[in-house]
């Protein structure tokens, strides 16, 4: 027996087996590519690119964030303010408030004048 005998057998037996079991080839995945590209292109085609919507789209404000409500906060009341007054206006909770508190004052946003009392610098 030839090698190139053994070999051909041996690639219809694998061809054989993969269509048996239902196992994709390379060739079939290389189809269901240029089909899904096909599909792509022709989607883009039939509507406006997402930059276009987004041009379009009018903007809606950004949420402030939890160190920026804090700081506003804190500026209302320029000779200072306590946690337990920065607490009620945000409704945060202790460990989220101190977190932001802590922040504010290794940024050097806020001073710490006497325990528990914060102001603007």
């Amino acid at each position: 027996m030839e090698p190139t005998e053994f070999s051909n057998n041996w690639e219809n037996f694998i061809k054989m087996l993969l269509r048996q079991l239902d196992i994709p080839t390379k060739e079939d995945i290389a189809n269901i590519h240029k089909r899904l590209d096909k599909l792509e292109q022709f989607i883009y085609q039939n509507h406006p690119s997402t930059k276009q919507k987004q041009k379009n789209k009018s903007r809606t404000p950004r949420k402030k964030s939890a160190s920026s409500i804090v700081l506003n906060i804190i500026d209302n009341h320029p000779e200072g303010t306590d946690f337990k007054t920065i607490k009620a206006a945000t409704g945060f909770n202790d460990k989220k408030l101190r977190n932001i508190i802590f922040r504010l004052d290794k940024t050097d946003k806020i001073e710490r004048i006497s325990r528990g009392i914060y102001k603007r610098i």
